[in-house]
């Protein structure tokens, strides 16, 4: 798997490029992992401790996997997962 390492290393502004430039990875033939969960890049978008990212985690998220993510990394599993099945139910309702 190809993991583009979101916020390690990198700043806000290089962690919001990966995910956005994301399916520029797929060309690698390699599942692709995000783990945008909770990272500081969020704050400096939306400011809030940690532990009230969740909004901005999922935004990552669904952006990810729109962007060709396979394996999403979270803090928070039921909300995200509650949140890819309705967006993948609305894309499915096309």
């Amino acid at each position: 798997m190809l993991d583009p390492g979101i916020g390690f290393g990198k700043t806000p502004e290089q962690s919001l490029t990966a995910i956005a430039r994301l399916p520029e990875l797929k060309s690698f033939g390699l599942p692709l992992l995000v783990g945008a969960s909770r990272k500081r890049f969020i704050d400096t978008v939306s400011p809030a401790p940690p532990d009230q990212r969740l909004g901005g985690s999922i935004a990552a998220h669904l952006l990810a996997v729109a962007g060709g993510a396979a394996i999403i990394r979270t803090h928070d599993v039921a909300e995200t997962v509650q949140a890819l099945r309705v967006a993948a139910a609305i894309g499915s309702a096309r």
